[in-house]
């Protein structure tokens, strides 16, 4: 059962990295838009097909993506129940919340193409804004606790001893995935501009299964 939920799990991560290469990948010539550099430029030339089938694919993702870590936790379970429980709520709030985040950022750009048709690229942009300033504290806080608190918590168990698997494994997780996607970016190099840097929590999320496998 664990070991199916582990391959879930990481079919799971690289589905929702696919639909974050649909939403994000829009090469070297994109620009940071508006006051709070949250609109891209290229949103007014990619195909509208990516940011439905973007969110259609997280819808899948998310639930496949869960069970990764849930096998993790399992496995947890049978030493140290409370600490499994908790991390496992804390986790599944935040899954919620990351389809929520992904529906969200998939809904802006056709909300910018809509008004600058008309355009009126101040209005867009306010609206943009606006928007993303209604959902800014749960964006992050459940961002939050689907990414970096569990992550850290897996960390932590697996140097204490609390988690039983080898100390390469603290890699395996979204945190540490996101870090060293932000590496590539800082490279500068078109060809790192957007990949793996708008996936890599995805593909850390996918590998909380093999976590498991290993485990």
């Amino acid at each position: 059962m664990i070991s199916k939920m582990a391959v879930i799990g990481i079919m799971g991560g690289l589905l929702c990295a696919a639909a974050d290469l649909l939403l994000d990948l829009k090469g070297p010539q994109n620009k940071k838009l508006g006051e709070m550099g949250i609109i891209d430029s290229e949103w007014k030339n990619m195909a509208h097909w990516r940011f439905v089938w973007s969110a259609i694919l997280a819808m899948f993702a998310v639930p496949m993506y869960s069970c990764g870590f849930i096998a993790v936790m399992m496995i947890l379970q049978t030493e140290h129940p409370i600490i499994a429980t908790v991390l496992t709520v804390i986790f599944l709030i935040g899954a919620m919340g990351g389809f929520m985040i992904h529906t969200f950022l998939c809904q802006q750009p056709t909300i910018y193409r809509k008004i600058i048709a008309k355009a009126d690229h101040e209005l867009a942009e306010d609206v943009i804004r606006s928007v993303f300033r209604q959902i800014y504290v749960p964006f992050f806080t459940l961002y939050s606790m689907l990414v970096i608190i569990p992550a850290i918590a897996v960390i932590v168990l697996i140097l204490s001893g609390y988690i039983h698997a080898p100390l390469w494994c603290v890699i395996l997780n979204p945190f540490v995935f996101q870090l060293i996607g932000f590496l590539f970016r800082a490279t500068k190099l078109d060809i790192f501009i957007d990949a793996p840097s708008c996936c890599a929590a995805s593909l850390g999320l996918a590998a909380y299964g093999i976590l498991a496998l290993i485990l």
